[in-house]
């Protein structure tokens, strides 16, 4: 079940992915909107408005027509499910499990699977500002993104994120102790990174979000799939010890 909600585009006679359009908010900021376009593992549209804050200009960027960024969580969880149902059907219909030991090692390696899957939609990357910056995803757009915004898009848990981090450069006299940020899934105002011959400060960190409804199946069934294995080591466990301690 899991597995049926990472479509593929091209893979089989299915087609190409559908795009789903999702409409990105915060409940605590109207500075960023936007839709993201979604097409099995890869945002092919993306559009967003953002208000700057000191002076209310719009500004509004999309993707370039012959873009597609890939969502590299969404493909990793996917093959890790891929590898998982491997494991479980790579043998012959008629072939019988000699030992209990067996089967619990194979219950080991599709739970390693299972839940490397759930880890890479649970667990964003930590990202540097520099990296970021270099980040491919910044030079998608169309028109190119002014030099004081830096854009990242991850998946955390069941939603698309869309970070826009405005930035503004650190005069060379100043009195500020500059101190470059480590890597982060979220930066926060203030934090300092240096990228070409500039230092730069995070002044404002907009956050908006949207819920991936197949995204949010596949992680219930990550978490049923994991008990069922634990049910079937458990049980085994229980007549392995029965047999240990099998009085002769």
């Amino acid at each position: 079940e899991a597995s049926l909600r990472f479509t593929l585009p091209g893979s089989g006679t299915e087609g190409p992915a559908k795009q789903e359009n999702f409409i990105l908010g915060s409940c605590g900021t109207d500075q960023v909107k936007g839709v993201l376009t979604l097409q099995g593992d890869a945002l092919s549209q993306a559009d967003v408005n953002l208000k700057m804050p000191r002076n209310n200009q719009l500004l509004h960027f999309a993707f370039r027509e012959d873009k597609q960024w890939k969502l590299q969580q969404i493909q990793d969880a996917r093959n890790h499910v891929s590898q998982a149902i491997y494991l479980l059907t790579s043998r012959d219909e008629s072939y019988q499990f000699k030992t209990g030991a067996e089967v619990l090692k194979l219950m080991d390696a599709v739970m390693l699977q299972l839940t490397r899957a759930r880890n890479r939609l649970t667990t964003p990357a930590t990202l540097t500002l520099p990296e970021i910056a270099a980040s491919g995803l910044t030079r998608m757009f169309a028109p190119a993104l002014p030099s004081d915004l830096l854009v990242n898009v991850y998946i955390n848990l069941n939603k698309l994120c869309l970070t826009v981090y405005q930035l503004h450069a650190l005069q060379p006299n100043s009195t500020k102790n500059f101190r470059p940020a480590g890597g982060a899934v979220l930066h926060s105002p203030g934090a300092m990174f240096e990228w070409g011959s500039q230092r730069l400060e995070v002044s404002h960190v907009h956050k908006v979000e949207c819920v991936i409804p197949w995204l949010n199946d596949a992680l219930v069934y990550f978490t049923v799939s994991l008990q069922l294995c634990q049910q079937l080591k458990d049980k085994i466990s229980v007549f392995s010890s029965y047999w240990s301690y099998r009085p002769f």
